[in-house]
This record gives structure tokens, C-alpha cells and sequence, in this order.
């Protein structure tokens, strides 16, 4: 069974639907929620009395998150990212296909 809340409180961010609904319904429908994260990356913000409270999202999306958190957090990582995006925007990197014979890999 798919949760489907009112279509004026969703919002697409690329391909993931967050879903705002309020705790009463949460409660009802919690299980189909469950469902719609673990099948449809669907995100679920939960409000009370109109104000948001809290997010229900898939344990894989949140695990992610916080490895992203993570990498983001250490200088090192960041500035590696920074660089590997400059030499592909300065074409100063080779594709995977090209990498491969040079490395003799299949």
C-alpha cells in the first residue's frame, strides 16, 4: 500500500518526493510510510501543529548522509574533491575506459 498525502504538500527534489504531513496522520498510515521510504527513497517530514518536528527518511539515505557529513567535514577530503572537479573541468583526466588499458585492467 502506497501513502498518499495530499498532492499540494509534496515536493520533488530531483527524483526523491518529500512528503510533509502532520504526526495524526503519520500515526495512521506509518506502516505504508514505511513502505514508500524503503521502496520509493520517498522522505516524510512530520510536523505538530503545523510546525516541523521531524524526518523520516530510509536508513541506506540516512547512512549515506552521514558518510557524506562526514567527508565534507575532513579539509582533506574537500580539497581532493576540489581538485579532481578542476582537472575534469580543465580536461585534465582521462575517462575510466581510457584508464583501463593503460592500467591492463578488463
Amino acid at each position: 500500500m502506497t501513502f498518499k498525502p495530499p498532492v499540494k504538500d509534496c515536493l520533488m527534489r530531483g527524483k526523491i518526493m518529500t512528503k510533509t504531513i502532520p504526526l495524526v496522520e503519520a500515526k495512521k498510515n506509518l506502516s505504508a510510510i514505511i513502505n514508500d521510504v524503503e521502496s520509493k527513497y520517498d522522505r516524510f517530514t512530520i510536523t505538530k501543529n503545523g510546525v516541523s518536528k521531524a524526518v523520516i527518511m530510509s536508513s541506506e539515505e540516512y547512512e549515506g548522509l552521514l558518510e557524506t557529513i562526514d567527508i565534507l567535514s575532513k579539509r582533506e577530503e574537500r580539497e581532493a574533491i576540489r581538485k579532481a572537479k578542476k582537472e575534469v573541468k580543465e580536461k585534465d583526466a582521462i575517462s575510466l575506459d581510457e584508464a583501463k588499458p593503460r592500467l591492463a585492467l578488463k
